[in-house]
């Protein structure tokens, strides 16, 4: 969601390349640009009170784990207890075998028909990978054995992974002039903070880039061997352990000790929740027939007239549209790390115990380790995320490599750095919460073409969850009369306390600082 809190547009321009579709033109809102303020639907005409200005669909959801036992379906997000009629997902094996936990809940079987059944089951095999239990054993002997780089790479990239190179935007770029080129744009915290937004992308891109192609590199052994016709049943076994044992050992490698930060055999359900949603939203573009290739996706923030909210439904180019607030999330956790650094030890007696760590590695680990002790803590829990999600998608990608006979379901999805911070922070801070009729939370979706709805304490639009066999979608309603030319703001939570606690809250779940004409207002005469 764009941070502009104003209630009423100052000679908006149309923002180029947002064209509304016959079906969004039947809603009398338009997304704008604002002068200061961002993109935001304004009043095409004069909207009345209590009237439908707008709809939204979700690409991608979840539902929060501790409901899903409870019944709460993952297509609309009501709650039944009938059993009967529930489906759940993964089914039991029909084998006899133990009943798996439950990963996806519908009401019944056209729950489960619109949400996609392909999808729903892609998603279930994906999350039994990721919640496997990773082993350790061994890692911390481990020096990136010679098996596991391909045999065309150098001297130097066979001792060492980061002496290698990763293809790029920009072309093949050697692992450790990423790594050096990212240290000579900031080597400390205080110079991390202090880039621009361009030194800051350029910053995350080369140590995104590094860890990309290190990963790239390890994985594409493991496929040549899958790619063997006459592969001999021993041979797929040692080929299914080292895939199983490669992501454990590369994430306690690269990232364990740093920062605090420690490597979890298990995941945690916050990153299940999150893993099941960028899941689903890949499967979603991987099914659509007019989704840009990758090259198309690092080219551009902007996507042209023809991708946005031309189509009826709602797709990858919407949620590529929406804000990403990667670098707004880093400066704000970074910051936190500094501020609540250990008062005995300090920031360099961390840093200096894990730089000792790596001294029985090559330079490139050093380098390596040296650029990851300045990043905040946050930042490896997303590198351990898309580790989780490489190795799942790895091991199915093996499972299927080996099938006597072609699967019927959808193929391992693929995916790198871009694609995984495209979906992952661009859910930060735009996606809405899902809430029964008690306020509960019971899950969270992103609804692309509804960011635009910017905020306001004084909101002049409320949103409502559809009832019926539409409860996926949200409505948008007017709560007063709209001008021609007005901006159409809804509230981003609570807005009954104080002015500073509104403010505060907002800052820190959404990034901006509040100036809409509430605030303005209680500024004014001193209410706090």
């Amino acid at each position: 969601m764009s941070p502009s809190t104003i209630e009423v547009a100052s000679s908006p321009s149309e923002l180029p390349g947002y064209s509304v579709s016959s079906d969004l033109a039947q809603f009398p809102v338009k997304v704008m640009l604002l002068p200061n303020r961002g993109r935001s639907y304004i009043a095409t005409r004069t909207i009345g009170p209590q009237e439908l200005i707008f709809v939204a669909e979700p690409y991608g959801t979840t539902v929060c784990d501790p409901w899903l036992n409870s019944g709460v379906c993952h297509y609309c997000w009501t709650t039944t207890q009938d059993r009967t009629t529930q489906v759940r997902l993964p089914k039991a094996d029909k084998k006899g075998g133990r009943t798996p936990d439950t990963v996806m809940v519908f009401c019944d079987n056209t729950c489960l028909q619109r949400f996609g059944p392909d999808i729903a089951e892609a998603i279930c095999k994906v999350e039994h990978n990721v919640r496997r239990t990773w082993s350790h054993h061994g890692a911390h002997l481990w020096r990136y054995e010679t098996t596991l780089t391909p045999k065309s790479s150098t001297n130097a990239a066979a001792t060492d992974p980061l002496a290698g190179t990763v293809r790029t935007a920009h072309g093949s770029t050697p692992y450790s002039a990423l790594v050096l080129q990212a240290m000579s744009i900031a080597a400390t915290q205080e110079a991390l903070l202090k880039l621009s937004d361009q030194d800051l992308s350029n910053f995350l891109n080369c140590v995104w880039d590094a860890l990309d192609g290190l990963v790239e590199q390890q994985e594409s052994h493991i496929k040549a061997q899958t790619a063997s016709v006459e592969s001999s049943v021993a041979q797929q076994q040692n080929t299914r352990k080292q895939c199983q044992e490669l992501y454990p050992k590369l994430a306690s490698h690269l990232l364990k000790g740093n920062n605090n930060a420690t490597v979890a055999s298990r995941i945690s359900d916050d990153d299940c929740e999150i893993a099941r949603l960028i899941t689903e939203v890949i499967y979603r573009r991987q099914l659509d027939p007019r989704e840009t290739s990758r090259d198309d996706l690092c080219a551009s923030t902007e996507p042209s007239a023809a991708s946005i909210i031309q189509n009826e439904r709602v797709n990858f180019a919407d949620y590529r549209a929406m804000q990403s607030n990667e670098l707004v999330l880093l400066r704000q956790q970074l910051l936190l790390d500094m501020t609540e650094q250990d008062p005995v030890h300090g920031r360099d007696q961390i840093t200096k115990d894990f730089l000792e760590a790596a001294e029985s590695h090559s330079q490139f680990m050093v380098q390596w380790r040296q650029l990851l002790s300045i990043l905040p803590t946050h930042l490896l829990g997303c590198f351990y995320l898309y580790l989780r999600l490489r190795d799942a998608y790895l091991l199915q990608f093996v499972e299927e490599a080996f099938l006597d006979s072609p699967s019927r379901s959808l193929a391992a999805p693929a995916i790198d750095n871009t694609l995984f911070r495209t979906i992952l922070f661009g859910e930060v801070a735009n996606s809405f919460g899902i809430r029964d009729s008690s306020d509960e939370l019971l899950g969270f979706a992103v609804f692309p073409r509804a960011c635009f709805f910017n905020h306001s304490c004084r909101p002049n639009v409320e949103k409502r969850r559809r009832q019926g066999n539409k409860a996926r979608e949200m409505e948008y309603w007017s709560t007063r009369v709209i001008e021609a030319g007005e901006e159409c703001c809804i509230s981003y939570g609570d807005i009954s306390k104080g002015r500073v606690e509104r403010q505060q809250r907002l800052e820190d779940m959404y990034f901006f600082q509040c100036s809409c004409v509430r605030c303005l207002e209680d500024e004014a005469i001193g209410q706090e």
